[in-house]
């Protein structure tokens, strides 16, 4: 499981320690801190951050107002602008570049975790979104390779390559299944198949979804499949289309 990659632009050493600390206590991993535009544009490349923490005001450089518009020019993130400013002329500015959430130092750990979670819910709806019209994910978002799921109190990054298996349990919900977690997710499992990739996921009976390549072996009159010591059931009408499957992968 992977942890959320924060990537922080500020230019006061008392802030940054206190945002690498608390983003430490929150689990999510920083993965950069700058107190400069350049540095702050070079690391995006390279470590591609699910959030940008944004200082509005950085010293010997454009302001960040400025910096965000060409964060979403390189490479469109979800970010947060983070001030010692609260006039309405520095909102007003701030507002035109659509951040995902605006907080005033010196910022709590109730509040960072919260405009974090709004940041990549905000962000995920907008990229599912704009990948098909049909979405039913609410919280639970699958952005690309991976979902931000909700486990207890915070969003955590799952790998879609670490799920093991998906099943039903009511209409409405699923349950995913991945090496280390269970986590339910409110959306039924015909809209979840639509948005797996084909190549990596197979329907193999009404309530169950695998990942291809964890099958571990195959009961055939028992209709049986093996997944990291668990049985998962397959439908006799699903039967062919496994098989076939499975040869294609030899």
């Amino acid at each position: 499981m992977a942890k959320l990659k924060i990537l922080v632009a500020e230019d006061d050493t008392t802030h940054a320690t206190k945002m690498e600390m608390l983003l430490d206590e929150m689990e999510y991993n920083c993965v950069g801190v700058h107190d400069n535009e350049k540095d702050l544009l070079r690391n995006i490349q390279i470590m591609k951050p699910d959030v940008i923490v944004l200082d509005i005001s950085l010293k010997n450089t454009d302001s960040g107002i400025s910096i965000a518009q060409k964060i979403q020019r390189i490479r469109p993130t979800p970010f947060l602008f983070v001030t010692s400013f609260d006039d309405k002329e520095t909102l007003g500015k701030a507002m035109e570049t659509n951040p995902y959430a605006y907080l005033i130092k010196p910022v709590e750990r109730g509040n960072l975790q919260a405009a974090i979670e709004l940041a990549i819910h905000k962000f995920s709806r907008q990229e599912t979104t704009s990948h098909t019209q049909q979405s039913e994910w609410n919280t639970d978002v699958l952005v690309q390779n991976s979902f931000f799921l909700k486990r207890g109190s915070k969003l955590e990054k799952v790998q879609v390559k670490d799920i093991l298996w998906i099943e039903l349990t009511d209409e409405r919900y699923c349950q995913i299944i991945t090496t280390t977690h269970q986590y339910h997710l409110r959306m039924s499992l015909k809209a979840l198949e639509q948005q797996l990739d084909p190549k990596l996921f197979l329907r193999v009976h009404r309530a169950y979804i695998v990942s291809i390549d964890r099958i571990n072996s195959i009961e055939e009159a028992d209709l049986m499949i093996g997944i990291e010591g668990r049985e998962i059931p397959f439908g006799r009408s699903y039967k062919t289309v496994l098989f076939k499957r499975l040869q294609m992968l030899h």
